[in-house]
């Protein structure tokens, strides 16, 4: 009996210690078990296709280790959001036909594991071991993945339904916590479980303290030369007469579409799309994608506004861009082939994912090139960001959430950009936030975890606006 709590702690440490979501400060991983973990019949099948997809894409990445490692960081990280496309494919296909009410759930989640940022690094990593080490390390990481889904389904389903995997736990009078179903409540529970069981893993030895004196020292150190080299941000005159002229021109754009019946026409069908993508139905505080990302780039402003205009200029384009490969030529194809064959394909319910990600990844790479032959100064200023966009969910969730359900071209491309102002909005109010030290963390999981609270008080804000009828 004695030896069950040592089995219980090794456990513990080997699946807790480098948690990226609920013990360490990485920042990966967050989106997903933001999104899906209303329920715990989503958490496991999302744990599932994450272990999955992760083990059978390393086995066939592996073999090609050394022609991988050589290639640049874009090409390696398209290579491989390639092969695990692939994988997240059949995964889909089998869920669809054993689970379908799951699959119909979280459909759109699944295909995301694509970006997901713990599958890409530990595959990534594991390319620097041997095989089986490798794996050992990949079942860690999607384990420990996991469980952190597990955690956070065993507080919110409860409290927001009154069940367990749909059986009752709780008596029909308990209040139910509708909060707690809600992307609000996501945000609210990852929060309070790291708050939780963080002291709890320390006390118990399941994680290491960080020396904290020491690293309060060497931060204010820190600040202190940086405040003594970089003056405080402020807008210059020229910054500000461009915003002020951009509000005119946009004030007599819409003066002069209200004159033209046709153009007011599809002002008044895109406005109420655009305002729902940028403010009440956002791909951050509502749909809860583009996280780890925005963890780590507001952290400073100027940061934070750079990679925000990156991703609007490529999730709107790339999107724009997916909708013409899809419509034209995937299910034109599908077309071609249903026509001369007894057995329907249908091409663009197989093949979109890998196709969409192609697409991202080759608009980026060509973007690269444009903004090095003749904007070199801008690619200086935005170049590593755009290598990191290739892998940012909302890239590739603003095609698959607005072009296989079937809108319009226009509808796409606005929805689009109205994502990406919607990301660069919150990274920069975060990064805002962080830069006039609203709150004073110890290290940098304490940052992280009040800063995912500060993002649940925004989806609470926007939530709470989003419920009054504008249009």
């Amino acid at each position: 009996m004695n030896m069950l709590p040592r089995y219980i702690r090794l456990i513990s440490k080997f699946f807790l210690r480098d948690n990226y979501i609920i013990s360490a400060a990485a920042g990966l991983g967050f989106c997903s078990a933001l999104a899906v973990t209303n329920k715990m019949e989503n958490s496991l099948t999302m744990g599932v296709g994450v272990v999955f997809v992760t083990c059978l894409s390393f086995c066939l990445v592996y073999p090609f280790k050394k022609l991988i490692i050589t290639t640049g960081t874009h090409h390696k990280i398209t290579l491989l959001m390639i092969i695990i496309s692939v994988f997240v494919t059949i995964f889909n296909l089998i869920v669809q036909a054993t689970i379908p009410r799951i699959a119909f759930n979280i459909k759109a989640y699944i295909d995301l594991i694509t970006t997901n940022c713990i599958v890409l690094a530990v595959i990534a990593e594991g390319l620097t071991f041997g095989f089986w080490d490798a794996q050992k390390k990949i079942l860690k990481a999607c384990l420990g993945y996991s469980i952190a889904l597990i955690f956070l389904a065993l507080m919110r389903e409860p409290l927001g339904f009154g069940t367990l995997l749909n059986f009752r736990i709780l008596p029909e009078s308990f209040p139910v916590v509708v909060l707690m179903i809600t992307p609000v409540g996501g945000f609210f529970a990852l929060a309070l479980w790291r708050f939780m069981l963080r002291p709890l893993f320390v006390k118990t030895g399941v994680v290491y303290q960080e020396n904290v004196l020491e690293k309060k020292e060497e931060v204010t150190e820190v600040e202190t030369t940086e405040r003594e080299k970089k003056p405080a941000f402020k807008m210059s005159g020229k910054l500000i007469i461009i915003i002020v002229l951009g509000v005119l021109l946009i004030v007599s754009l819409i003066t002069n579409i209200k004159a033209v019946t046709s153009l007011n026409n599809q002002f008044q069908i895109l406005l109420p799309i655009f305002l729902s993508a940028l403010f009440f139905d956002g791909i951050v505080l509502s749909k809860l994608l583009g996280i780890c990302p925005l963890l780590n780039k507001s952290r400073q402003v100027d940061s934070a506004w750079k990679m925000g205009l990156a991703v609007v200029i490529v999730v709107t384009l790339s999107t724009s861009l997916n909708w013409l490969v899809y419509n034209k030529i995937l299910i034109g194809a599908s077309n071609y082939l249903s026509s001369i064959s007894p057995v329907p394909i249908r091409l663009e319910r197989i093949f979109y994912l890998t196709v969409f990600i192609v697409t991202i990844a080759t608009f980026v790479q060509i973007l690269g090139v444009l903004l090095r032959r003749f904007a070199i100064e801008t690619y200086q200023q935005m170049g590593q960001f755009l290598e990191l966009i290739t892998v940012n969910c909302i890239v590739l969730a603003s095609s698959t959430f607005t072009i296989p359900p079937g809108l319009s071209f226009m509808a796409t491309t606005v929805t689009a950009f109205g994502f990406g102002l919607h990301w660069l909005m919150v990274c920069v109010w975060l990064a805002l936030l962080r830069r006039h030290k609203l709150f004073v963390p110890c290290n940098t999981w304490d940052e992280d975890s009040v800063a995912i609270l500060l993002l649940g008080i925004m989806a609470a804000i926007f939530t709470g606006i989003g419920a009054i009828a504008i249009f």
